[in-house]
């Protein structure tokens, strides 16, 4: 389903993500454009994890699947950067599958620690 995802996106690099609990699909996106690239090409898109996470609501447990697509619709690296992955931990999502050019690869997060100062 996250290789669909991924060719529906209209972007250079083209990825999808599903969200999925179980057996249930709770969600899926491609990466979509944010803006022109000319404009800001570091933030032209917003990556397939992060219009994921601002549709659907992660529940614990969740697991993301994520794929690419190069340009000859075979799988590459989907691994999710830096700023995703804390998009991901935040969301409470811990375990994330993705493509490679080579197979499958499996991501493992932590949850964000919590500030003491913060509980009270």
């Amino acid at each position: 389903m996250a290789l669909k995802q991924a060719a529906q996106s209209e972007c250079r690099f083209r990825v999808g993500a599903v969200l999925a609990k179980g057996s249930r699909v709770l969600g899926q996106a491609p990466n979509r454009r944010r803006n022109a690239p000319w404009v800001d090409f570091r933030h032209a898109t917003f990556h397939a994890e992060e219009a994921l996470m601002r549709r659907f609501p992660a529940r614990p447990g969740a697991v993301l699947y994520v794929a690419r697509l190069d340009r000859r619709n075979c799988p590459a690296l989907a691994r999710p950067c830096d700023r995703c992955q804390h998009v991901l931990s935040t969301h409470g999502i811990s375990l994330v599958h993705y493509t490679t050019a080579d197979g499958a690869g499996t991501l493992c997060l932590s949850q964000p620690a919590v500030d003491a100062r913060k509980l009270g």
